[in-house]
C-alpha cells in the first residue's frame, strides 16, 4: 500500500457550550468521535454526511485551525497536531482550502488582485510587479481575465467568486485542497462549471482534495473514495463504485435512497424515520439505530467498531455481513 499524503488517525474533538437549556452549566459537545481517514496522492476522498455530522471540524482540523483532544493529523510522515504556529507556516503553502460561501470568504474592501497577492506576499519574496505577473496567470487559469484584478467582490457573480477563491488556494501549488461544499451555494448550472474546472485542475496541477459535500451526484462524479459520517463518527468508507453499488451501512443507504430519480415507478424502500439525535446525548450502542430499520437487540446496546466486510470497505455495522444493502440498484 503506498504511505498517504495526509492521514487522520483516532481524531477526537469536542467543543464546550452553555446556555440556558443547560442550566447555566458548561458542557462537552462532541464534534468528532474517532475518525481515521487518509488522503492519497493525486486522488479525491468525498467526505459525506448530514449537516452537523462533524466534515467541517474535520477541515479545520487539518487546517490546523483547531486543535484534536486526541489523536493526530500526519502530512508526509509529519504529525501537524504537535507543531507550533511557527512551525505549521511552511506546511500551509502545502495544504490550502477552498470555502463553501464565496460571498463571505472574500474580503470586501480588497481588489481581485490585493486577495490573490497576499499569499505570495506572506510565504514568498515577489516584489510587486512579479506578484502582478502571477495574479494574471491565476485569473486565467480558473477562467478569469486578467483585465479583472482591478475590480473589487462585490463586482462579480458567485460562480466567478468562486473561481476567485480557487485561485487563491492555488496561488502557493498547493498538494492538497480541502474544499468545503464549494459549490453548495451556487446554482445547479454554474455548479457544474466549478466542477469540471477543480476536475480540470486536478488532472494539470497534481492536486489531492478533500472534497466535502452533502450532494452524493456531486460526489460521484468527482471522488474516486467516499467516506460517510454520522453524528460525529466514520460509519463507512469505500471507493466511490462499489458505494454506489452496494452501500454497506444503513445510513449509506438512505443517503442514496434520497437521490431524485428519473423513472417515478422504480420501487424503493422506506427512508429511515425520526430526526438525527442531539450529540449531547448520544443513543446507546449503534448511533444509527434508532432510525435503522435493521436494528436489533445488539445495536441498541453495542457500538459497532469500523472493520472490513465483504472486501468492498469500512463500516460500523453489526449487521452489513448478513444484509444484501442494493436498494440503489434493485
Amino acid at each position: 500500500m503506498p504511505t498517504p499524503l495526509l492521514e487522520l488517525r483516532h481524531i477526537h474533538k469536542s467543543f464546550t457550550v452553555s446556555g440556558p437549556q443547560h442550566l447555566g452549566k458548561r458542557v462537552q459537545l462532541p464534534a468528532v468521535c474517532d475518525v481515521s481517514l487518509q488522503l492519497e496522492r493525486g486522488k479525491t476522498l468525498g467526505l459525506v454526511g448530514e449537516s452537523g455530522c462533524g466534515k467541517s471540524t474535520i477541515s479545520k482540523l487539518i487546517m490546523g485551525l483547531l486543535t484534536p483532544d486526541k489523536g493526530t493529523v500526519h502530512y508526509q510522515g509529519t504529525c501537524l497536531s504537535q507543531l507550533s504556529p511557527r512551525q505549521w507556516r511552511p506546511y500551509r503553502r502545502q495544504i490550502q482550502m477552498i470555502f463553501q460561501d464565496p460571498y463571505a470568504s472574500l474580503n470586501p474592501r480588497m481588489t481581485v488582485e490585493q486577495i490573490l497577492s497576499e499569499p505570495f506576499i506572506i510565504h514568498t519574496r515577489l516584489n510587486a510587479t512579479e506578484r502582478r505577473k502571477k495574479v494574471a496567470t491565476l485569473l486565467d487559469t480558473v477562467g478569469l481575465s486578467s483585465s479583472f484584478a482591478r475590480r473589487y467582490p462585490h463586482e462579480f457573480s458567485g460562480g466567478q467568486r468562486q473561481r476567485i477563491g480557487i485561485a487563491r488556494a492555488l496561488a502557493l501549488q498547493p498538494e492538497i485542497i480541502i474544499a468545503d461544499e464549494p459549490v453548495s451555494a451556487l446554482d445547479l448550472s454554474i455548479q457544474a462549471q466549478i466542477i469540471n474546472l477543480l476536475d480540470e485542475l486536478q488532472q494539470e496541477f497534481a492536486l489531492t482534495y478533500l472534497f466535502i459535500s452533502h450532494d452524493l451526484s456531486v460526489v460521484e462524479h468527482l471522488c474516486d473514495d467516499i467516506a460517510v459520517m454520522y453524528l460525529g463518527r466514520l460509519v463507512e468508507s469505500s471507493e466511490v463504485d462499489r458505494f454506489y453499488q452496494q452501500p454497506l451501512h444503513p445510513y449509506s443507504e438512505a443517503l442514496l435512497q434520497a437521490l431524485p430519480v428519473a423513472n417515478p415507478r422504480r420501487q424503493r424502500r422506506s427512508l429511515p424515520s425520526g430526526e438525527i439525535p442531539s450529540p449531547l446525548n448520544p443513543p446507546t450502542g449503534c448511533s444509527f439505530h434508532p432510525r435503522c430499520p435493521y436494528a436489533i437487540d445488539i445495536c441498541r446496546q453495542q457500538s459497532p467498531p469500523l472493520q472490513a466486510h465483504h472486501e468492498a470497505g469500512l463500516a460500523a455495522c453489526h449487521r452489513c455481513d448478513e444484509l444484501t444493502l442494493d436498494g440503489l440498484t434493485s
